[in-house]
């Protein structure tokens, strides 16, 4: 393995030509007890490919939408390096062609899923000499798989419309803006997300959520009108049921979850300005 930096953490986007397809590449080099054991990722809709070099092996996983929150814990602090290729919601269907309610939550190793690009990947990995380098080998093995889209169009609307509400937006609604009748769109989630339109816009909010909580830490009571629950019984509930922990202790304990999209953000404003 030839790849080395002296930062912990080498955030850079993709090429603009799979911007649709993925959100940005994160080269890892863990320090001795980096990651505690309450590291926690919290669920956002986007599936993951992950390749970890633990001295002597390469551990290359496709990892599906999440979900759930996924205890991680100290696994990173074992690896030397890893990369981490952060996807879209729609990213892992346009490389999988596979219907992703298989994929969902789950880890699976890539050799499995596609040998292919298990190879491609594991051979840029193990040959790359810089991090710039490595982020370029990615673009190209990538672009591969993207240059005829396979996702819908309905699709990429529909999540636009979701996101452009913060998540905050009812399924019927959001049929009649797509042109499609709910059991359909339902049914398209599914297939090339992973979830039902319910689980996804509730995730979005959630994320919404998160990104509020990270800029500039507020009252819960004011939070939850700004992200349109009809109260914070309610907030703290939905809260609670997708993260596995109050609000309140999420903020006390936010060095424990992984949601740095605060950071991500402004690292890749900046690359692409």
């Amino acid at each position: 393995m030839r790849i080395h930096s002296d930062k912990a953490f080498n955030i850079s986007p993709p090429h603009s030509l799979l911007d649709q397809y993925v959100l940005f590449y994160n080269i890892v080099f863990p320090k001795q007890n980096m990651f505690v054991e309450q590291y926690t990722l919290m669920p956002d809709a986007c599936g993951t490919l992950s390749l970890a070099y633990n001295g002597k092996d390469i551990l290359a996983e496709l990892w599906g939408a999440s979900v759930t929150p996924t205890l991680l814990g100290a696994e990173p602090n074992q690896y030397q390096v890893m990369l981490l290729i952060q996807l879209s919601p729609c990213g892992l269907y346009q490389i999988t062609h596979c219907h992703q309610a298989e994929f969902a939550d789950k880890r699976m190793p890539l050799k499995d899923v596609d040998k292919e690009l298990f190879n491609s990947l594991c051979r840029a990995f193990e040959t790359a000499n810089n991090v710039t380098e490595l982020f370029s080998m990615c673009d190209k093995i990538l672009y591969n798989y993207m240059a005829y889209c396979v996702v819908s169009d309905a699709l990429f609307f529909a999540t636009k419309t979701i996101s452009d509400h913060q998540g905050q937006i009812l399924v019927a609604e959001l049929a009649k803006k797509v042109g499609y009748s709910q059991r359909h769109l339902n049914r398209l989630f599914l297939m090339q997300i992973g979830m039902n339109v319910k689980s996804y816009t509730r995730l979005v909010r959630f994320n919404d959520v998160l990104r509020h909580i990270q800029k500039s830490p507020c009252f819960f009571a004011a939070l939850s009108q700004q992200t349109g629950y009809f109260d914070q019984a309610h907030f703290d509930k939905d809260f609670k049921a997708i993260s596995g922990v109050t609000p309140q202790n999420y903020l006390k304990y936010m060095s424990d979850f992984y949601y740095d999209a605060t950071e991500v953000s402004t690292i890749l404003s900046s690359r692409r300005g």
